[in-house]
């Protein structure tokens, strides 16, 4: 009976991956959006390396304090930055299907990479992969069921969330409850990662980067089931065909 139900659960579990699979590779690479972001937060000086926001502000500071060494690592992580969004959308342009796979290899490396820094390093030097990997990830995974959401950082996510949620409860309407929930789990998803990334460095340090290639692996076999519902469409097709 208990393998029965195991079997059962099993089927069903493949069932909903194959029907929303851009719902499950959202979510998985919102957790490991999260994971890089407490990453480089826990283990390079409080830098936030999903995001630009922070580092213009410090290129700004020590710009006028006169801190020129410092000032050009912080242009240099926007132009990784821009580098990984140019990169990503001229790939798109011409490998627009195997994109989720490039990306996964790109992270892979850039995961890798990260793990030898050491942590004595220069903290913002030493987040020149991520950076890079972040930007590239967050043009190739930009949301999913038709809503935009970012998997490398949540503030839209918590906005979205926040007047999904409102404007049900005003209006009842099972769209915006939808919409909610969506951006609700994206949010659950990358603090999750968050938690995973704050335990990895707590553990490994700078080697801590690659546990995240735990989730590159489900990622990867989330691509596999893809492929496979992909091909499951053209069947039918191929045998008109013949």
């Amino acid at each position: 009976m208990a393998e029965q139900f195991h079997d059962f659960r099993m089927v069903w579990i493949l069932k909903w991956l194959k029907k929303e699979n851009d719902v499950a590779m959202h979510y998985n690479m919102c957790f490991l959006g999260g994971f890089l972001g407490a990453y480089a937060m826990f283990l390079r000086g409080g830098n936030f390396g999903s995001a630009q926001t922070g580092n213009l502000i410090e290129a700004v500071i020590v710009g006028l304090s006169g801190e020129w060494p410092e000032l050009l690592l912080r242009l240099g992580a926007l132009v990784i930055y821009v580098a990984g969004i140019i990169a990503s959308f001229l790939m798109g342009k011409h490998f627009k299907e195997r994109m989720p796979r490039v990306c996964l290899f790109v992270e892979a490396l850039g995961l890798i990479i990260a793990g030898v820094i050491p942590e004595s390093a220069n903290a913002i030097g030493a987040l020149y992969p991520i950076f890079f990997i972040t930007s590239f990830q967050w043009g190739v995974f930009s949301g999913a069921k038709g809503y935009n959401s970012a998997t490398i950082f949540s503030t839209n996510n918590v906005k979205q969330a926040v007047l999904g949620w409102t404007e049900y409860i005003r209006t009842k309407d099972l769209k915006q409850k939808d919409k909610a929930k969506f951006y609700t789990l994206t949010l659950t998803c990358f603090h999750a990662g968050v938690a995973a990334g704050f335990g990895a460095v707590n553990f490994w340090s700078a080697l801590g980067a690659w546990a995240g290639l735990i989730p590159l692996l489900s990622a990867f076999g989330l691509t596999v089931i893809a492929d496979q519902v992909l091909e499951d469409k053209k069947a039918p097709a191929n045998k008109l065909a013949m």
